[in-house]
C-alpha cells in the first residue's frame, strides 16, 4: 500500500507495505511494519482525559494540520484536525470506507467485527445505496416523531423505576443504556427481556471496552448465534416490526444477502444502545459538575434542552473517535492533496472544538449558531439513526430534568470511570442521587 502525502508540514513523504493474514467471520491482522519508517511519526490516538479532546489537537491544527500519525495497528495515517478537512473528507466518495481488503489500513491490529465487507459501515457506492435504502424509511425524521410517544412511555417507566427503588442509581445501567436499548428492541421486534445482554455484545462488537481478542471474539460469535436464531423465530412467525421488514427484503430479488441481513441486524442493535447511552452519560457528567450550573440552566429554560443537545453532542462527542477512510484517487482537502492509497484519520471530536468553525469552543454555550457537530458524519454515509438517536437524547434528558430535577453526581467527574474502548469510549458506571 502506498503512502503518498502532498503538503505535510511535519512529516516527511514515506513509502510503507504491510501483509494481512485475513481469518474469517473475524478477520484477524498480522502485521509487518518498516520499523525505522515508522518510528519518527507521533503515536496516535494522544492520550488524554476520555472527556477532554488531547492538547495534540489544537497544537495540530496551529502548526500542523495535515501530518501523519502512527495508528495503533502500526499503520501510517494523515490525520486531520480542522473543521473543513473533516467535513470536506466526510462527504468524498473518493475516500472510501472498504477497509476489508488484505492490504488496508487498520485502526487497531487485534480482530474486529467491524472488518466485515458486508457491514454497511465497510460499503461504498451503489452497494452501499442499495441496502441503505432498504432500511433508511425506518428512520426518517416522520417516522421519529411517530416513535416519541413511545420514547416518552420508556423514560418515564424508568423513571419511575428508580423513584421506587430510590437513590443511590447507576443511571447508565438503569437509564442511559437501558433507554435507547428498549426502543431499539420495540423498534426491531426484539424480546425487551433480552435487553440486558446486549451490553456486553454491543461492548464487543463496537470496539467500546477493552477486552482480549478471544474474549472479544466469543462475545461476538454469541451475539450473532443470538441474532441468527432470532431471524428463524421471526421467519416462522413473522410480524409487522423492522426485522420482518429486512427479512422481506432478504427473501426478495437481489437485496440483501443473508450474511447482510444478519450484521445490518446485530449493528443495529448495537449502534443502537451503545452510541446513545454513550452521549446521554457523558451529557450528564458535564451537566451534573460545577455545583450543577449548566443543569440549573437547563432547570429555569427547559424549552432549551434541544439546542443543549445539539451543543453537548459537540462538547462531549463520543469518546476520543476517529474514522478512518482509503483514499481510492487522489484527493484534494482545504489543508493539501491526499495521494491515492493514503489512509486518511478522521478525528471528528477534534473538528468540534476547531475555533474557526465554533469560537470559544471550549465553553457550552447553549445559545450557538453553528454549523454541524459532524458527531453523525456526512455525505452519503451521514448515520441512519442520526434522527432517533436525537429524539432519545432530547426526550431522556427532558425527562430526567422534569422528574428528578434534583439529580447530582456522587462522584466528581475525574473519579468516573471509562470503559477504554478504541472506537467508543463508554462511561462505565454513573453513580447518581437525588
Amino acid at each position: 500500500m502506498r503512502i503518498g502525502v502532498e503538503r505535510l508540514p511535519c512529516a516527511p513523504r514515506r513509502l510503507w507495505h504491510g501483509t494481512h493474514g485475513i481469518e474469517t467471520p473475524i478477520r484477524k491482522v498480522t502485521r509487518m511494519t518498516d520499523t525505522d519508517r515508522m518510528a519518527d511519526l507521533p503515536a496516535f490516538p494522544f492520550p488524554s482525559h476520555s472527556l477532554t479532546p488531547p492538547a495534540e489537537y489544537a497544537e495540530r491544527r496551529a502548526t500542523c494540520p495535515f501530518g501523519e500519525v502512527r495508528l495503533p495497528s502500526g499503520d501510517p495515517a494523515v490525520l486531520l484536525v480542522t473543521y473543513r478537512d473533516v467535513a470536506a473528507a466526510m462527504a468524498d466518495p473518493r475516500l472510501s470506507h472498504d477497509l476489508t481488503g488484505p492490504d488496508a489500513p487498520r485502526m487497531t491490529a487485534e480482530p474486529s467485527f467491524l472488518q466485515d465487507p458486508d457491514i454497511l459501515l465497510n460499503k461504498d457506492g451503489e452497494d452501499h445505496l442499495r441496502i441503505r435504502r432498504i432500511v433508511a424509511g425506518a428512520f426518517t425524521p416522520r417516522r421519529v416523531e411517530r416513535w416519541k410517544p413511545v420514547i416518552r412511555q420508556v423514560a418515564s417507566e424508568l423513571i419511575d423505576a428508580l423513584e421506587k427503588a430510590g437513590p443511590p442509581a447507576d443511571l447508565v445501567v438503569d437509564y442511559c443504556f437501558a433507554l435507547p436499548t428498549r426502543i431499539i428492541c420495540r423498534l426491531l421486534g426484539v424480546p425487551e427481556q433480552d435487553a440486558p445482554r446486549f451490553r456486553v455484545w454491543s461492548n464487543a462488537f463496537a470496539a467500546s471496552a477493552r477486552m482480549e481478542p478471544e474474549e472479544r471474539v466469543a462475545h461476538i460469535t454469541a451475539f450473532l448465534e443470538y441474532i441468527t436464531e432470532l431471524l428463524a423465530a421471526k421467519r416462522a412467525e413473522p410480524g409487522e416490526d423492522l426485522i420482518d421488514d429486512l427479512i422481506a427484503a432478504r427473501d426478495g430479488t437481489d437485496r440483501l444477502t443473508e450474511h447482510e441481513l444478519l450484521v445490518m441486524v446485530t449493528g443495529l442493535i448495537a449502534a443502537g444502545n451503545e452510541t446513545t447511552s454513550t452521549a446521554l452519560s457523558r451529557f450528564l457528567a458535564e451537566l451534573l459538575q460545577d455545583d450543577r450550573r449548566l443543569w440549573k440552566q437547563l432547570l429555569d429554560a427547559p424549552g432549551t434542552v434541544p439546542a443543549a443537545v445539539d451543543e453537548l453532542l459537540r462538547y462531549t462527542g463520543l469518546s476520543n473517535t476517529t474514522l478512518l477512510r482509503l483514499a481510492v484517487e487522489d484527493v484534494e482537502l482545504p489543508s493539501g492533496t491526499v495521494k491515492a492509497g493514503t489512509a486518511v484519520a478522521i478525528a471528528g471530536n477534534c473538528a468540534t472544538r476547531d475555533p474557526e468553525a465554533y469560537p470559544d469552543p471550549d465553553t457550552v454555550r447553549f445559545d450557538r449558531d453553528a454549523p454541524p457537530t459532524l458527531i453523525f458524519g456526512g455525505g452519503p454515509h451521514y448515520c441512519l439513526g442520526a434522527h432517533l438517536a436525537k429524539a432519545e437524547l432530547t426526550i431522556g434528558l427532558g425527562t430526567l430534568l422534569e422528574r428528578l430535577p434534583t439529580l447530582r453526581m456522587t462522584v466528581t467527574r475525574d473519579e468516573l470511570a471509562f470503559s477504554g474502548g478504541e472506537i467508543v469510549d463508554s462511561i462505565i458506571a454513573f453513580p447518581a442521587a437525588w
